[in-house]
């Protein structure tokens, strides 16, 4: 009864889990002051600071243009003889002549006097227009090259801000497909339990655990097989018969990987000429598994079988206890929705290897 209490609230534990999840990586971020955890929050805050640092140094941009717009206005709208008279200083010299200077001092010319319409004050005019022209081109030319570098520095603004969105726009869609796979675990998860009930059902103090999102069903190998040997024993094969109408009634829609396990004592002497070593002690168990659900009308593409041997034990081989344990056979339910990388955990299936009974 303890039991059959537990499964549901375990169930409802690891669905409160999945929905605190955003709101537990957000208080653990404000606890620690730092960035621990990538949050949609914080990459939406992320991508609204980038925006307005743009804006703000596109308005720095635009506000310096203006400056220098305007100034190159009022270069060119100066009032040329306004200009002219400060340039232009008047003096009677030592024999009544009226001398001209034009500044700087090494353009200083002496003339008579003359009228305003007189060809030397029309060749000082023309001289002074000429300075003043040279002046507006300089002032062009250094206002075209700080607008060329403002306009660069606009452009590797504008490329980091790409760059910047390119990678929210990756770290959102990370998040959606995390969020897509979450919503798939909750789905499939909940299947998962519905054929652990089933098994528990069928056979009582069975061990079962949902891990990884993939059910493991574990049988006692000394149930299943004699000391040294992978041939099924009656009680064995009784067991499986019992788990055998779930297990095939799911068998279109889960894979079912089978593992052989054993303890650390060597084979006995009896048997090496059959098993060279645990390892196809073990692989051999796995297969006889196999082989008895095939049997009994189960698809074998959905079967896969491999040996651990000792090498992954769940308990001490220094104690008998501890050597009960690791003596088994494991059936992992893996849902077909799954699909697995090449490199993960459960790739360990691939090894075709054995151990001892």
């Amino acid at each position: 009864m303890r039991l059959r209490w537990l499964i549901p609230l375990g169930f409802i534990v690891f669905l409160l889990g999945i929905f605190l999840s955003e709101p537990l990586m957000n208080g653990i971020n404000a606890v620690s002051g730092s960035q621990v955890f990538s949050t949609r929050k914080s990459l939406r805050a992320e991508l609204s600071s980038a925006k307005e640092s743009r804006d703000a140094l596109r308005a720095r941009l635009e506000e310096e243009q203006e400056g220098l717009t305007r100034l190159a206005a009022e270069l060119q709208d100066r009032d040329f003889q306004r200009l002219t008279r400060e340039a232009l200083l008047g003096a009677v010299g030592e024999e009544g002549e009226n001398r001209v200077m034009l500044r700087p001092a090494d353009s200083e010319m002496l003339l008579r006097p003359a009228d305003r319409d007189s060809a030397a004050l029309g060749a000082v005019r023309s001289q002074f227009n000429r300075k003043v022209a040279d002046m507006l081109n300089v002032s062009r030319r250094i206002l075209g090259e700080k607008v060329a570098r403002l306009n660069l520095e606009l452009k590797e603004i504008n490329t980091d801000l790409q760059e910047r969105n390119l990678l929210l726009k990756e770290k959102l869609d990370e998040l959606d497909e995390y969020r897509q796979r979450l919503d798939e675990q909750k789905s499939y998860i909940g299947e998962l339990e519905g054929i652990r009930t089933d098994l528990e059902a069928a056979v009582t103090d069975l061990e079962t655990k949902i891990e990884d999102g993939q059910l493991k069903v574990s049988f006692q190998g000394d149930i299943l097989f004699a000391s040294g040997s992978h041939k099924l024993r009656t009680p064995g094969r009784r067991l499986l018969d019992s788990v055998f109408p779930v297990l095939l009634q799911q068998v279109d829609k889960v894979d079912i990987f089978v593992a052989g396990h054993t303890d650390n004592v060597p084979i006995r002497p009896d048997a090496r000429d059959r098993y060279a070593s645990n390892w196809e002690l073990s692989t051999y168990r796995a297969i006889e598994v196999v082989k008895y659900l095939t049997d009994k009308g189960m698809n074998p593409r959905h079967l896969t079988a491999a040996g651990y041997g000792e090498y992954k034990p769940v308990a001490e081989n220094s104690t008998e206890a501890g050597r009960h344990r690791n003596r088994r056979v494991e059936l992992f339910l893996i849902p077909q929705m799954i699909r697995r990388a090449p490199n993960s955990r459960k790739g360990d299936g691939d090894v075709n290897s054995a151990a001892d009974g």
